[in-house]
């Protein structure tokens, strides 16, 4: 019986194991990025995102397949002594002013605000927003862009730009941001309003309804968060075309760096995030965008951020693809490779700092009376956000969070924590709490800020690892008196 040539093609392909998204050409490829912060003194995350965005655009991505989000509060801040300029690490902190303006003299491609896409920004930037993202739906998000674009309290605005991708697309997602146990952070919708923020529950239900309506034949994840790696751990299946790196194990904090770095007589914020930063330097170095792997790049990247234990989740599998595949439109055809790929060493200047101490820092070592305002305004949010809580946990008499310090210990990233929430219904009776018990806590107790929220996650977690919704409400009642700033 004759073999039409397509066939034959189809037959090879399986033989030579082709991807879930090759077949009659390449499927297409989408970018998701986000910073889900704000406030000038959370620089880095915005640096980060547009260093993302430039990475993507030199790679050949066109703007109608990656969707931005972002603050852009940063670039135009008045506290930036580069207005209209955003970089995202030190090496390009300039040294010179231009002689004619007097402004500082940037090296040509370090400004990674040019060009930089905001899709969604100010009040947008959300967790509504970026579900409805990631579920394609246009329907949801235009009214949501309906009702920010038309609220003139809120700084802000959207289009209802989602993912429109197929079962043979590929997409990649970046987040960039402060996280806790089970949660990603989105910013306060108002000054000292109550923290916004994505469970792990919501994150999984949106890719599960992406892989059951087709909206990727391969999803890969990049996040960049405190105890980031409690996102995926025991939730994220290995069997659903999807991989997740993050920039912590589910425990530990994530880095920032190049921090406390001076230009001219003020000090800088933190320039960018260790593991991203890492990351974004390792794929554009010559040859790797091209030849690397994704397990490649995970162990150079792994063994470059130091300071925390980098994890990956899900199916490792995808591991053997090419970097290229998911950051480079289209893919072109890369050769033989004729060399290993040579890992270098990671230059640093300035501090690399706990990511949840960064903001403190900056403000701290500010001199500008408004930011010692700040300063003190967080502290005082965090003193009566932390005595309730810790009350809450001697009422309901919840156990201390179990002691793990080997942070470069990598069966660290598939540990438990103790107690633990159950799976299946039980689980979802536990994110259920996780969620109710925050937004209680904020309404009765105390606002936390993106990073109190960080610090106080775990113990929320045990509180609803060990309690039910209802008790804990009712020990909140009892133990705290309404919030007032």
């Amino acid at each position: 019986m004759a073999v039409s040539a397509a066939a034959l093609l189809g037959i090879i392909g399986l033989l030579c194991g082709a991807s879930v998204v090759a077949g009659e050409g390449e499927g297409d490829k989408w970018a998701v990025l986000v910073a889900g912060s704000s406030g000038f003194w959370n620089y880095r995350h915005q640096a980060d995102v547009c260093h993302a965005h430039q990475i993507l655009k030199a790679a050949g991505f066109p703007d109608d397949r990656v969707i931005v989000m972002r603050y852009d509060d940063v670039a135009q801040n008045a506290l930036n002594p580069m207005p209209g300029v955003v970089v995202n690490r030190a090496g390009c902190l300039p040294t010179e002013r231009d002689a004619s303006t007097g402004e500082w003299d940037v090296r040509e491609g370090c400004n990674v605000e040019v060009g930089c896409g905001r899709d969604y920004y100010g009040a947008a930037v959300s967790p509504e927003s970026f579900i409805n993202v990631l579920r394609g739906d246009v329907s949801a998000q235009r009214l949501f862009c309906e009702k920010i674009n038309s609220d003139p309290t809120r700084f802000g605005g959207c289009e209802p730009k989602v993912l429109n991708s197929t079962a043979r697309d590929r997409v990649f997602v970046a987040f960039f941001d402060h996280g806790g146990t089970h949660m990603l952070g989105f910013p306060a919708a108002w000054k000292y309003g109550a923290m916004r923020y994505v469970t792990a529950k919501d994150l999984r239900v949106a890719m599960e309804h992406m892989r059951s309506v087709d909206l990727y034949g391969e999803l890969v994840l990049y996040i960049e968060a405190c105890e980031s790696g409690s996102m995926f751990n025991d939730i994220l299946p290995q069997n659903v075309s999807a991989f997740a790196v993050t920039a912590a194990d589910p425990f530990h904090s994530s880095y920032a760096s190049d921090c406390g770095l001076r230009l001219g007589g003020v000090t800088m914020p933190c320039l960018g995030d260790l593991f991203s930063v890492n990351w974004m330097r390792d794929v554009t170095r010559p040859g790797h965008m091209k030849y690397e792997t994704l397990e490649e790049d995970f162990d150079i990247v792994e063994e470059q951020t130091n300071l925390s234990q980098v994890c990956g989740y899900g199916d490792e599998s995808m591991g053997s693809e090419q970097i290229s595949s998911y950051l480079e439109y289209p893919t072109k055809p890369a050769g033989p490779r004729r060399a290993a790929l040579r890992r270098h060493s990671s230059p640093r200047s300035g501090a690399a700092v706990p990511s949840l101490e960064a903001a403190d820092a900056f403000l701290a070592a500010s001199a500008i009376p408004e930011l010692r305002e700040e300063l003190l305004a967080r502290k005082r949010l965090r003193e009566v956000a932390e005595a309730n809580l810790a009350e809450l946990a001697a009422v309901l008499d919840v156990p201390q969070a179990r002691g793990l310090h080997d942070i470069h210990d990598k069966s660290i990233c598939h540990k438990k924590p103790d107690p633990s929430f159950a799976d299946g219904a039980a689980g979802d009776d536990f994110f259920d709490c996780l969620r109710s018990t925050i937004d209680r806590f904020q309404d009765v107790c105390g606002i936390l800020t993106a990073e109190d929220l960080t610090r106080s996650s775990s113990v929320f977690s045990r509180l609803c690892a060990a309690r039910t919704a209802a008790q804990i409400d009712r020990a909140m009642g009892t133990v705290c008196a309404p919030a007032s700033v």
